[in-house]
């Protein structure tokens, strides 16, 4: 098992180096959305939305892979692959949103009200896999615990 302050130091070399490696093609995709359905009549917000959620997927993916490698144990293992379907269960449930909404099926009302429970529910359920890591190995860095310690970093950087 690897130590907890090495894993936190590899997790924000990750997560920045996946930052840069999304932030062009984030912005290419949206510039082709833009240009695309401007020319036509189709609702420019669903699809920008939806390819948000592709960056996110390439950040869990590699999340996922390197959370693998801290421990063997087959728990901790199957604990953040479901994390990693969390992260494809929100862009199919996206997706079908999307194209319910864009064939008429649902309202857009309907569309806010099940867009905001489900990302409710996809947030907790994200949050308890994270708390069931950190009790299977209690060298997991959690959510909450990279993200201060990533606010840490910029703080001594622009200091």
């Amino acid at each position: 098992m690897i130590d907890h302050t090495v894993r936190l130091e590899r997790m924000i070399e990750n997560d920045r180096k996946r930052q840069k490696q999304t932030l062009y093609p984030t912005f290419g995709f949206i510039a082709l959305f833009i240009i695309y359905f401007m020319t036509t009549d189709v609702l420019l917000l669903l699809p920008i939305i939806l390819v948000g959620q592709f960056p996110m997927l390439y950040k869990s993916w590699h999340r996922m892979k390197l959370l693998l490698t801290f421990n063997d144990d087959a728990r901790y293992q199957e604990k953040v692959r479901s994390e990693f379907g969390l992260a494809v269960g929100n862009l199919v449930f996206l997706l079908l949103l999307i194209t319910s909404s864009i064939l008429g099926w649902i309202t857009l009302l309907t569309f806010i009200i099940v867009v905001l429970v489900g990302l409710i529910t996809f947030i907790v359920l994200g949050y308890r896999i994270d708390r069931e890591l950190k009790a299977i190995d209690p060298e997991h860095v959690t959510g909450p615990e990279l993200s201060k310690a990533q606010v840490e970093r910029q703080k001594r950087k622009t200091s």
